[in-house]
């Protein structure tokens, strides 16, 4: 039986060793490759992803701070300041004469109209204010022969208005050498003393024979004052 070269067992031996430490690094890179999809795969599976909130979630709702001063009815301030947070709408056809803290003056010329509108902070009960005050506005007119009915409670035009009283009166006035006959009102209405504790305190006049369309004018600018109370 021929021996074996020795040089040629030892080359046989070493090829074989080669040949197995490649087939092993061959198995360990095949085994990363197939694990690093799986490991990915595994890691975006247990990783949760963030939601998406819509912005009005997170934000507290809003406070609504109320009033020291709650209304029983909106405020409407529009027009000529009284004071006290009180305002007149000056109605067409209408102008201001004077304009005066607490108080304003009006008058529609063709029509012998004049107004006069005045604020009072914490007031006293209107009944028995209402004689003095008719019969004051027709001296500063200049309106003789006054003559005033009976001062009454009217209808409250707004329900932050907790008292309104009204007072007519007729009278005459003279102007170049021309005698007219006028007729007024009177009118006092008092703010709720919670929300806005003050008086509006309203007289006018005008020629008789244009009292109507007058009287829904002043009527118009007293509704004014009320909302802004």
């Amino acid at each position: 039986m021929p021996q074996q070269n020795p040089a040629s067992g030892r080359a046989i031996a070493l090829l074989t060793a080669a040949l197995a430490v490649l087939l092993v690094g061959v198995f360990i890179l095949a085994g990363q490759l197939t694990k690093e999809p799986t490991r990915a795969a595994s890691a975006e599976q247990t990783t949760p992803k963030p939601t998406r909130h819509k912005a009005t979630a997170s934000e507290p709702a809003p406070s609504v701070t109320p009033s020291r001063n709650p209304r029983r009815e909106p405020d409407v301030d529009r027009g000529t300041p009284l004071g006290q947070g009180v305002f007149v709408e000056v109605a067409d056809g209408w102008t201001t004469v004077h304009s005066f803290t607490n108080g304003l003056e009006v008058t529609s010329w063709d029509r012998g109209a004049d107004a006069a509108f005045s604020l009072s902070p914490r007031p006293m009960p209107s009944l028995p204010l209402m004689l003095p005050a008719a019969k004051a506005f027709a001296d500063e007119q200049s309106i003789y022969g006054f003559q005033a009915g009976r001062a009454r409670a009217v209808p409250l035009p707004s329900r932050n208005i907790v008292e309104a009283v009204s007072i007519g009166f007729t009278g005459r006035l003279r102007q170049d050498d021309v005698t007219y006959s006028l007729a007024g009102e009177c009118v006092r209405l008092r703010g709720v003393p919670e929300t806005n504790d003050v008086s509006i305190s309203v007289c006018w006049a005008a020629y008789v024979q244009d009292l109507g369309t007058v009287r829904a004018e002043i009527q118009q600018m007293i509704a004014s004052a009320a909302r802004s109370i």
